[in-house]
């Protein structure tokens, strides 16, 4: 983070300089003349009193299908209503149970279904022991507590008609159990279960907040039993963290996950305090989220391009991305903070491309007001809202460079007009303090509100606050281990590592599988550099202003990714590419202009195969179960490992 820091300051410090002679060159090389009035349209107020665009009854239809053809797949099999809730947890060491399966069995699976702990019993281990045939106990294998939600699964065969589970420490709470006689799918039907300790009079374990749990509850449950351990029915890869943050924070307790700020699991919270402990529920939002980014880049596009076509472009290449659906349909922070990123530079733009003095002082301090209350939200749910905080800081600069240049333009003119009135106190002073207001003061309440139940959790109080901002800098900064399928910065738009969130080992066996993989649409993540740099080019040669908005978002949402030294992931890019998505239209645009009908023609062909590419992948983006050599046929490279 040291790195980190240091290498942001000397990016903001060259951007400034870069920036700072710029516009010393334009103010200084104004002339007087026509061409000056017609430029700047000093005092031509018209097009600052119009909405940048105006959406008719078409565009409202065109968004509504859109929406809708996302949402159905996107909402389609999201995950279980019904899974394991009643469960039994240990009282002490070693308080184990005996289950008696009534007679003789060559048992091939024993699956246990890991609860919520209410306290903090990490590290828990499970011994699975059966009965051999001169009445002694043997060891099988032990299974770690360590997931929410999520089944373990012993593998190991064995002829027995009594099993022993013995925990090493008490509290880690067990949903349901369920036991699978060979060659068949279906739980074994017990005779019995009683206490490994011969006590009948045993006291079952009572969590803090009054829940007995009871050894009965073990197998209460056999038909919400999931013998192919699908993600329908359990957490994968970090909804480990973020769900069970969110019930922490209904059960008003310190949370398990401490290293990112808490506003995004509470929108996990909402949709379990709705749709209930489930993966429905845990997952629910971050989707309706994702759904809603579909009119956000619509709009996004038709403020930008103004044309109904590219709107189209925009919002369709974010349909069809693959990572958008995959990372919304995942119940953790990206999604979130991506989306609120997204809405900063939507209404920064507003106040870029208008000028300030033309609007009016209260009407112009709209937008900032706006993009700070995002920025606020943004920076509560994930900390890479700052990277975007960066990049707006620097458009803010570069439209107050341009009204001081029309004031210049003005004062050599020899016009005059009350829009210039109090023009440095007003729109530069008055506008500077209203800055600290909505991006320091308003944010900072909203990130130290968001930390309102964790301060609010007994003994904690303020200095919780605090704490955990240590915890989180330590975190990143000292967070150093490796992972099979983290990757470098460099190696995210090119894809060489996809990230495989999920995969059913069970469905191996009979040549099917499901997974879940992170990777981004090659027909738009192939693309995204060589767009960006041509983007970059053409709109300096052109003197698109307009495109300085969705470039700055791409390069100050990737840039700082490049020095960050802690281990990183694919989905990192996530919040960049809504940015490539807009620079790639902005190329789509003038291609089409210059070619006519014929380039026309090659974006519905290209549009066309992209949606066709997301067709394709849909059954490994989404966990749908099919056979293992389709999914074979889509690992195209090397790298591409995402089935068992």
């Amino acid at each position: 983070m040291p790195g980190f820091a240091t290498m942001m300051l000397i990016v903001l410090t060259l951007s400034l300089i870069i920036i700072g002679i710029w516009g010393f060159l334009r103010i200084r090389n104004i002339q007087i003349g026509n061409i000056v009035i017609t430029e700047y349209g000093l005092l031509d107020v018209q097009r600052e009193s119009k909405p940048l665009f105006k959406l008719t009854k078409t565009d409202f239809i065109i968004m509504l299908v859109m929406t809708l053809i996302y949402a159905i797949p996107a909402i389609f099999n999201l995950g279980s209503f019904s899974v394991p809730e009643t469960g039994w947890a240990p009282a002490a060491k070693n308080d184990g149970i005996i289950i008696d399966l009534g007679r003789k069995v060559k048992v091939s699976k024993i699956m246990l279904y890991q609860g919520y702990n209410i306290e903090k019993y990490d590290g828990t281990k499970f011994q699975i022991n059966y009965l051999n045939d001169y009445n002694k106990y043997i060891e099988s294998e032990t299974l770690d507590k360590t997931g929410f939600y999520s089944w373990k699964v012993s593998t190991k065969e064995f002829e027995t008609s009594k099993i022993k589970i013995i925990p090493n420490s008490p509290g880690a709470t067990i949903n349901e159990i369920a036991i699978f006689e060979k060659d068949s799918t279906t739980p074994l039907a017990i005779k019995s279960i009683s206490p490994s300790n011969d006590n009948p009079n045993v006291i079952p374990f009572e969590s803090p907040d009054g829940t007995t749990y009871n050894i009965s509850n073990l197998f209460d449950e056999q038909d919400k039993v999931d013998f192919y351990t699908l993600y329908s029915t359990s957490t994968y890869f970090d909804e480990v963290f973020y769900p069970r943050t969110a019930l922490d924070f209904i059960n008003r307790i310190n949370p398990f996950e401490r290293t990112h700020p808490p506003l995004g699991k509470y929108f996990v919270m909402v949709g379990m305090l709705i749709f209930g402990v489930n993966p429905f529920g845990w997952r629910i939002i971050g989707t309706l989220f994702g759904i809603a980014m579909i009119p956000l880049m619509y709009f996004f596009g038709m403020k930008i391009f103004k044309k109904r076509f590219y709107a189209f472009c925009t919002a369709f290449l974010m349909m069809f991305d693959f990572m958008h659906f995959a990372q919304t349909r995942i119940s953790t922070i990206d999604v979130y903070v991506t989306f609120f990123v997204i809405l900063m530079y939507y209404y920064i733009y507003d106040y870029f491309v208008k000028r300030s003095y033309k609007v009016g002082y209260k009407k112009s301090l709209l937008p900032l007001f706006l993009c700070g209350l995002f920025f606020g939200i943004g920076i509560a749910t994930k900390w890479i809202a700052m990277y975007a905080a960066v990049g707006i800081f620097l458009i803010f600069i570069i439209a107050k460079i341009d009204d001081a240049a029309c004031y210049v333009a003005y004062r050599k003119s020899g016009l005059s007009s009350d829009l210039f009135s109090k023009f440095w106190s007003k729109y530069f002073i008055r506008t500077a303090m209203a800055c600290v207001l909505f991006f320091l003061v308003i944010p900072s309440i909203i990130y130290f509100a968001s930390y309102t139940s964790i301060m609010l959790v007994p003994d904690n109080g303020i200095k919780e606050f605090f704490n955990n901002q240590v915890h989180m800098y330590t975190f990143h900064n000292e967070l150093d281990i490796k992972h099979s399928y983290s990757s470098p910065w460099w190696a995210w738009p090119i894809m060489a590592k996809p990230l495989w969130f999920f995969g059913s080992k069970a469905l191996a066996a009979e040549n099917l599988t499901s997974s879940i993989v992170c990777m981004g649409n090659p027909l738009i993540w192939w693309f995204s550099i060589p767009a960006l740099v041509t983007g970059i080019i053409l709109a300096i040669k052109r003197k698109d202003k307009f495109m300085v908005v969705p470039l700055f978002g791409a390069l100050f949402q990737y840039i700082p990714w490049m020095v960050v030294r802690r281990m990183t992931f694919i989905y990192h890019y996530f919040s960049v590419v809504p940015f490539i998505i807009i620079v790639m239209v902005y190329l789509i645009k003038i291609f089409s202009e210059y070619g006519g009908k014929s380039a026309r023609r090659v974006v519905y062909l290209y549009l066309l195969s992209v949606a066709l590419l997301f067709v394709m992948f849909y059954p490994i983006l989404s966990g749908m179960i099919v056979p293992r050599w389709y999914a074979s046929i889509l690992q195209w490279f090397p790298g591409w490992s995402f089935r068992y």
